[in-house]
């Protein structure tokens, strides 16, 4: 009953926005489960006036009515990444294949939930402010940008009255670790404000993630993880780490020339200058995202190197962009008429400056606090799980910064560091040799290998968690999408991912048989469906 009653008394439609409905996809037909494509109405922008924020929503897929289920927000970051990337690239439905062909996705996050893509903010992506429509651009900070996409959340909401009261969670990843957060505290207090309508947030999950500039800063420094992964002699890294002073933050340019420069002090060395010389051939450029010469996988350091540029036919990036250039698709999707078109932007005119301590130059203090603040003002205001997840190998954001933030939240810890399962399921011959992508699943095989490790866990006070994702790069979803799919599905239904550990007295005091029997006890449950 109350289901029906916040519609009737908001005077809103009962039903999803059918002139949104997408009824087929250029190259593809018709969608797997219904989809909707359109406008959401967004914020004042810092500089361009009012925001229209394009969402693409994704219906759940399986046997129950898509009405009952949870609904995720799938947000990227950059700032200025467009969350189509991990919509079709990751976690969504329907994934760019091979030759850009759009291929399902057999570990797509809407097998157990309500998918959302929001581009975000103006600006990026279809996604506009008022002043593109007359040439002019957009301006964003952290602040401008929480306020439009809570916003644009509940005017989704609006849109789609038979979902306003299921369960509501954020996920994201990358500078969505800025974005994801400071949404949810908008959300939290607009409710406490009598916002509407209200949004039933619950929790969070939130990958390799922007968090706090001190605890991830030589975590984020290109020297430290060569160092860390055998890429930098140690006698190298100790010369250019102590006596020359070189930190490498990545250094990105759009035209591909992408040079990691050394520091004043370096270039008066030498010697200096030789030993970062030798870092930059040793470390493919300091994990270059856009030399063409690349051989270094930069988001994912096990995988095949292969560029994230838009611009280099072939890549999978320039494929989706391709796809999503097409009039066909763009009339299919109901963005016709979005002043932008050239997909996926932004501009080189739009602007975005950090507001909070986390990815930026500024010192974490009361008027500009870090994700870590937000998470410890939101967790015990939300009934659910918030995850931050990290994959163990993302030369992007490596996790040991992000674990020190987590714990620097200053909760309790209520069950120990510990790994994870997930159940290594079969995939099909022809989706690994003839459909999917080359960056999608590397592990992924046509034989199942059952229950492997998924990575570690540390679970804290208020439902709090961080889990390390092994094997995996910077994008979760797309480099592990059999164990993103379990981590995300025990968010869902605020499960831990693994039993819980004795203390460590009860540890210490087992005899040498009592442990050994425990550990092959703990393994076996850890490893049952419960848990995988």
């Amino acid at each position: 009953m109350a289901a029906r009653l916040l519609p009737a008394l908001l005077g809103l439609a009962a039903a999803a926005p059918t002139a949104e409905r997408i009824t087929s996809l250029p190259g593809y037909g018709k969608p797997p489960s219904p989809q909707y494509s359109g406008w959401l109405k967004g914020g004042n922008a810092t500089s361009g006036g009012m925001s229209t924020l394009h969402y693409w929503f994704a219906a759940y897929e399986g046997k129950d009515d898509w009405r009952t289920k949870p609904v995720v927000l799938w947000l990227n970051g950059g700032p200025g990444s467009s969350s189509l990337l991990g919509f079709m690239q990751e976690a969504g439905p329907l994934l760019v294949g091979q030759g850009g062909a759009l291929v399902e996705n057999p570990w797509s996050w809407n097998k157990v939930a309500n998918v959302v893509a929001l581009e975000a903010p103006g600006g990026v992506g279809f996604s506009y402010c008022e002043a593109q429509k007359t040439g002019g651009h957009c301006g964003w900070t952290d602040k401008t940008t929480a306020k439009a996409n809570a916003n644009a959340v509940r005017d989704f909401f609006v849109k789609f009255p038979e979902l306003a009261d299921n369960d509501f969670f954020i996920t994201g990843e990358s500078y969505a670790g800025v974005y994801c957060p400071t949404l949810a505290r908008e959300l939290v207090d607009g409710n406490d404000a009598g916002a509407k309508p209200r949004v039933n947030l619950v929790g969070m999950a939130v990958g390799d993630p922007c968090t706090d500039n001190a605890a991830q800063k030589d975590s984020m420094d290109m020297l430290w993880y060569g160092h860390k992964h055998g890429f930098v002699p140690d006698d190298d890294f100790k010369l250019l780490w102590n006596e020359c002073g070189s930190r490498v933050a990545r250094d990105v340019d759009p035209a591909g020339g992408l040079r990691a420069a050394p520091t004043l002090r370096e270039s008066e060395n030498a010697t200096c200058l030789a030993a970062h010389r030798k870092f930059l051939l040793t470390t493919s450029r300091s994990f270059s995202q856009t030399w063409a010469k690349g051989f270094i996988n930069d988001v994912s350091l096990y995988g095949v190197s292969a560029l994230v540029r838009w611009d280099v036919p072939g890549s999978l990036n320039y494929e989706q962009a391709s796809w999503l250039n097409s009039e066909d698709v763009r009339a299919a999707l109901h963005v016709s008429d979005a002043p932008s078109k050239d997909w996926p932007g932004p501009s080189d005119a739009w602007v975005y400056e950090s507001s909070y301590a986390a990815c930026s130059g500024i010192a974490r203090d009361a008027e500009h606090p870090s994700m870590i603040d937000f998470y410890a003002y939101l967790a015990p205001k939300l009934p659910g799980a918030i995850l931050v997840f990290n994959g163990d190998t993302d030369p992007c954001v490596s996790y040991e910064g992000t674990r020190t933030a987590i714990k620097e939240v200053g909760f309790a810890e209520v069950n120990a560091y510990r790994p994870w399962f997930f159940n290594a399921t079969a995939a099909a011959a022809a989706f690994i040799t003839e459909q999917k992508d080359i960056l999608f699943g590397p592990d992924l095989s046509t034989e199942a290998a059952g229950p492997q490790l998924g990575g570690h866990v540390v679970d804290y006070d208020h439902g709090l968690s961080f889990a390390t994702v092994h094997g995996s790069g910077h994008m979760v979803p797309q480099f592990r999408p059999r164990a993103s799919l379990t981590f995300i599905a025990h968010v869902l239904e605020n499960a831990p991912l693994a039993p819980p550990l004795p203390g460590d007295a009860d540890l210490a005091a087992m005899s040498d048989d009592d442990f050994d029997a425990f550990l092959d006890t703990w393994v076996g449950d850890a490893q049952t469906a419960a848990y995988i």
